[in-house]
């Protein structure tokens, strides 16, 4: 009977029963995977990973948040990347009241499709448009009246990219990623990330004073690893810059950003992936481009 164990987790993936609901509460999705953070320690989930996308198996584009999902202990098969399509079991989180936020049944979940990047991103535009906010300050403003913990949006204008050092992992999460080595010892540890990486950006409100946030992209932590190991380190700073403004930024693109809360601290707001079409793209029609 196959199975992935994830810490005290068990997936079983004999009980996959797509298309039906299994236990009362959960719903199937089809989700366009938009964001992938990267891995966090916690004491009660060990590493886990902040999944959020876009479903579209409802009619209308809906913004939704997947958690916990443990990813590295995922099957190898089941380890999606960002604009994979998924299907997955999820029920409303008991413990997380934003109205994103689901809770899936990992036994249930299968990548069903991939959406590349033919026509300047065309296939992903066209899910991506019709969930576009004015502003970043306007979803926080919309957030403080009871809206949406996630979303979508263009900055006017992007101004930097930079690196922070990051706060040191705490010496609880040292413990956690000991255990969790005990646990597996062939398992490679996620490495804590020294720094911070960080955008500037004003919005197309009259209202925006600038914003300056931090990006905590899966792909964004593995291009430091990556270039770390190729790159001497006075070129590296300029090399995540020349990947992370002067290309996805770059002029030929039109560069949206998608963002959401935290759940114990609905003020803060950090940045999940940067979502970076061919530029006239996004202005296509999307009745068009949906149906």
């Amino acid at each position: 009977m196959p199975a992935v164990l994830s810490g005290s987790i068990l997936f079983n993936r004999d009980l996959i029963h797509l298309g039906v609901t299994r236990v009362q509460g959960y719903q199937r999705m089809e989700i366009l995977i938009t964001v992938k953070a990267y891995p966090v320690l916690s004491s009660r989930y060990f590493e886990t990973v902040c999944v959020a996308g876009i479903r579209i198996d409802t009619g209308t584009p809906q913004l939704v948040r997947l958690f916990p999902v443990p990813f590295r202990d995922l099957e190898k098969d089941l380890q999606f990347s960002k604009y994979d399509v998924v299907e997955v079991q999820a029920r409303r989180h008991a413990e997380d009241s934003r109205m994103e936020s689901w809770r899936p049944d990992l036994s249930t979940l299968r990548v069903v499709d991939h959406l590349g990047t033919r026509d300047g991103w065309a296939d992903r535009a066209r899910w991506v448009a019709p969930l576009v906010a004015p502003s970043l300050c306007q979803i926080k403003r919309d957030a403080q009246e009871g809206g949406p913990s996630l979303g979508v949006f263009r900055p006017a204008r992007i101004t930097d990219f930079h690196l922070r050092p990051a706060a040191d992992r705490t010496g609880r999460q040292e413990l956690i990623a000991s255990q969790m080595n005990l646990f597996d010892p062939e398992r490679k540890a996620i490495e804590a990330l020294p720094y911070r990486f960080c955008y500037r950006f004003d919005c197309d409100d009259p209202a925006c004073g600038g914003h300056e946030m931090g990006l905590v992209d899966w792909e964004a932590g593995q291009s430091y690893l990556r270039f770390r190991a190729k790159y001497p380190s006075d070129q590296l700073v300029a090399k995540l810059r020349q990947t992370w403004l002067d290309t996805a930024c770059g002029p030929d693109r039109d560069p949206h950003l998608f963002v959401g809360n935290l759940h114990r601290h609905p003020k803060t707001w950090l940045l999940g992936a940067v979502f970076y079409p061919r530029t006239g793209v996004m202005a296509r029609p999307v009745q068009d481009a949906l149906f």
